[in-house]
């Protein structure tokens, strides 16, 4: 007898992603009841497969998973979160190799039973690793015990979004060749008008330097601080009171925690080290972007081709290429923060998060602080954009507010130079012009009679003034 959960995956045919979901269902179906043959393949690239996750334990006491890249002599490299950490082999005490993945998420389908509970930790678990079709059919699971259950109603909404950004990003298109002209007829041709698909990424260096701005330390992240930087640290700042003085301490900081070594360079305001340390872990505040925020309607409502994941829709355009991926998220981060309205104001207000006229742009005209321009679309005019918040109460939006609040404070001026594809700022409109300048009187002035005082001077032309001087800016708190 079928599955349940097959059945009511398949009924989703609207879903762009169908053909996907009935196929991991199918999958997570056989594992209820496996037939005495092998377990049947799991759609995934056998290059993927052949990946292991293992723990690397330093001999600081540190444990990191990730995927194992290399392991010889010199170096162990482990992947975590798409970044490649290598650790010196004298760092190293030893590194285990977890048994596949699959193997490991029947084992754990079998302990979690029917708890909802314990079936949503497990299919966030598969989020985690980028099962996101295993992860939905999980959930559905979960649902069919408990159809009331929040945080898996939630789930469920967040993966079916990830699953629809994923498939828009691996659908196959033929690519048009590049017209020698932007006129007819092979004109002079003007400079191409800039694509979705140009939107500058940041680069891995940029991605890994941000991560370290926004790791919030009490969340315990994964953190490598490499030896030599040490070294640079106490080099460089030698005699600070919040440095050891004598070798015992000196050779004390070598073993101390990343966590306690990274929170050390923020009070030193070391800022030329923070490039050198490796943050494994996506911050939490910034997984509430990427989940709660990108994933759910930013890109699916707001950056849509005809809209801000167009060109043709003003000054700013969102990043939309590999829409899971860091540099994406990182990108459109940036991009929200630097952005300006046509009055001067940031998109988001850090003081009062539902203030924040990114958050009041996606609310109906009527009940917005900054209501939503115009967005006529195409030869017939029709309205092109529609609220996606039904008001301050909804529960995305109150999400949206808890992302806001939980970024860094005060919040860094991140050291990155990053060229949209079009302006932050909006040109200041043209000066009016100026009055004409009154001309002298041509007649001659009186002459004083004797013994009384000379007249005022009449006032003459205008004339320049020196530029008013401003005092330096005071550098950016972190």
């Amino acid at each position: 007898m079928r599955s349940p959960i097959p059945q009511a995956l398949a009924a989703r045919t609207a879903f762009a992603v169908g053909a996907a979901l009935a196929l991991w269902a199918s999958h997570a179906a056989a594992l209820d009841d496996p037939p005495p043959t092998p377990a049947p393949q799991a759609p995934e690239p056998t290059l993927q497969e052949e990946e292991r996750e293992a723990v690397v334990t330093l001999r600081s006491g540190q444990r990191i998973q990730g995927i194992l890249v290399k392991a010889d002599g010199q170096h162990v490299v482990i992947r975590v979160a798409g970044i490649e950490a290598p650790f010196a082999a004298a760092d190293v005490e030893r590194y285990e190799l977890l048994p596949p993945l699959m193997e490991r998420y029947r084992d754990l389908r079998k302990a979690v039973g029917d708890d909802p509970d314990q079936i949503l930790a497990l299919a966030q678990w598969l989020r985690e690793r980028e099962k996101f079709e295993l992860a939905l059919a999980e959930v559905d699971r979960a649902l069919s015990h408990n159809p009331e259950h929040g945080p898996c109603r939630r789930l469920k909404h967040e993966l079916e979004q990830q699953i629809l950004l994923k498939m828009r990003a691996i659908r196959p298109t033929t690519p048009k060749p590049e017209p020698e002209s932007d006129v007819p007829g092979g004109a002079e041709a003007g400079p191409r008008r800039p694509r979705a698909t140009d939107v500058p990424l940041l680069n891995a260096a940029q991605v890994a330097l941000l991560k370290v701005y926004e790791v919030d330390l009490a969340e315990r992240p994964r953190l490598v601080v490499p030896r030599e930087t040490i070294d640079r640290m106490l080099e460089k700042h030698a005699g600070h009171p919040l440095l050891p003085t004598t070798k015992e301490g000196r050779d004390a900081l070598y073993r101390k925690d990343p966590a306690h070594l990274l929170d050390l360079i923020f009070r030193l305001q070391a800022r030329d080290l923070y490039p050198q340390v490796q943050v494994l872990d996506m911050p939490g505040s910034v997984r509430k972007f990427r989940d709660g925020v990108q994933a759910t309607w930013l890109l699916n409502s707001c950056a849509t081709i005809t809209c801000h994941g167009g060109t043709d829709a003003g000054r700013l355009v969102l990043a939309t290429r590999r829409p899971n991926a860091e540099p994406t998220v990182y990108t459109n981060l940036l991009i929200l923060q630097r952005f300006r309205t046509a009055d001067g104001k940031s998109l988001i207000d850090w003081e009062h998060p539902e203030r924040s006229p990114l958050l009041q742009l996606g609310l109906p005209r009527k009940d917005s602080l900054f209501p939503h321009p115009p967005a006529p679309m195409g030869v017939s005019g029709r309205e092109g954009w529609k609220p996606f918040f039904r008001s301050t109460d909804d529960r995305t939006f109150e999400r949206s507010v808890e992302w806001i609040r939980s970024m860094y404070r005060p919040r860094p001026e991140y050291p990155i130079e990053y060229e949209p594809i079009k302006p932050f700022v909006a040109p200041p409109p043209p000066a009016p012009p100026a009055p004409p300048i009154p001309t002298a009187p041509t007649s001659p002035p009186p002459q004083p009679t004797p013994g009384s005082n000379p007249p005022e001077s009449a006032p003459g032309p205008l004339q320049p003034q020196p530029p008013h001087s401003t005092p330096p800016a005071e550098p950016p708190p972190r």
